[in-house]
């Protein structure tokens, strides 16, 4: 996806976070994390397997599929099932929380020394990481235009900035000329208006111990047109990562 706002992305300015950040703060990010140091696991959390079914179940759009295989798979049945318990995993400086599917794991990634900052990292049974989230991280965002469709958005009250701004849960699809890409996250409600020429994707949000970064993972192309996108919204993976975005809460 870093090839598609080679163009557009101006400036990513992040001081106090891992390398793994440096580059996924606004705009096209790649499909898994770098490989991160100094890494524990937290003792909470186990596993749990994610929905898949092969691309051809996935409805058709406008856009032509691609022959890759994306990174979030649409089920065969798209019913969701009951709420899953829940554990709660929270940051060591014991501000910002979040609620997550019991059998999933999260591990904690310290950034390089001297630098503030912790990643949380979480995972499926099956070791494939779904989601990071960076906390006491200071960073700004900067990007070229984009073309932005929003598939989904909700209020996120718990986050609420220090300065009285409510960041929105959203997933969007992004165009930058020669196809698709797709976020989901915590953001500013900037990024998500709509149309022709706005401002690029940022997943960064103030908070008063510094700021939240918020990635869900997507391997390039994230889906092969936008009717497996939708599709995906009717899964149990989409609700689950959508309820654990949303369970975010800043004490």
């Amino acid at each position: 996806m870093n090839s598609r706002r080679t163009a557009f992305l101006t400036a990513v300015a992040v001081a106090g976070v891992s390398a793994s950040l440096v580059l996924a703060g606004c705009g096209p990010q790649p499909g898994t994390p770098a490989a991160a140091s100094d890494v524990a696991v937290s003792g909470t959390g186990e596993r749990t397997t994610a929905l898949t079914v092969p691309a051809s179940s996935m409805p058709p759009s406008g856009a032509p599929a691609s022959s890759s295989v994306p990174a979030s798979k649409v089920p065969a049945s798209s019913a969701k099932h009951g709420s899953p318990a829940l554990k709660t995993y929270t940051f060591p400086d014991g501000h910002i929380s979040f609620a997550y599917p019991e059998t999933w794991t999260v591990r904690t990634v310290q950034p390089p020394a001297g630098l503030p900052g912790v990643e949380a990292i979480v995972a499926d049974t099956e070791g494939n990481d779904l989601l990071t989230l960076a906390n006491g991280v200071t960073a700004g965002c900067a990007g070229g235009p984009v073309s932005r469709r929003v598939l989904d958005q909700t209020a996120a009250p718990g986050m609420t900035a220090p300065n009285g701004v409510e960041p929105s849960f959203g997933f969007v699809a992004e165009d930058y000329g020669n196809g698709e890409a797709y976020f989901m996250g915590l953001t500013d409600p900037r990024s998500l208006k709509e149309g022709e020429g706005v401002s690029s994707w940022c997943n960064l949000i103030p908070t008063a111990n510094g700021g939240l970064f918020t990635r869900v993972h997507f391997n390039e192309p994230g889906f092969p047109n936008r009717g497996a996108a939708k599709a995906w919204l009717a899964t149990d993976q989409y609700a689950q990562l959508k309820a654990l975005l949303l369970s975010l809460n800043y004490a």
